[in-house]
């Protein structure tokens, strides 16, 4: 319970803090995200450090028991396959990545994202 605590208060501070700033400055972010399209490498070594994240979030957090403690380790299998996807699959990320200039449907996914790690802050630092 106390990992459980603990992976809560960070992955929530971690998830509201990037996506509210993503949110206020979408645009820049998304320039930012156009300048990794082109040059795949970036793409390529980030897979890694979040493939990394994703297997020590994994192999710390396994609670497959219903519960708010269930939404940590998802994340986890999430992140993990994400790094997967952006190692094995640069050019799809790339693809991605040129479709969320003209689609918003990608900003309310980072609502959502905020949402989540609203939730998991509430969970971590006021319910435990």
């Amino acid at each position: 319970m106390e990992n459980s605590i603990f992976l809560a208060k960070v992955i929530g501070l971690l998830g509201a803090i990037s996506t509210l700033i993503i949110i206020i400055r979408y645009k820049k972010y998304l320039e930012m995200e156009e300048y990794a399209a082109k040059n795949p490498v970036i793409i390529y070594l980030s897979g890694f450090f979040i493939l990394i994240i994703g297997i020590l979030l994994v192999i710390s957090h396994q609670v497959w028991t219903w519960g708010w403690q269930v939404v940590i380790t998802i994340i986890g299998w999430l992140v993990l396959i994400k790094g997967v996807i952006r190692i094995l699959f640069p050019e799809t990320v790339i693809r991605l990545i040129e479709k969320k200039k003209n689609n918003r449907k990608f900003l309310l996914a980072e609502v959502i994202v905020f949402i989540v790690s609203l939730y998991l802050i509430y969970q971590g630092f006021f319910v435990n």
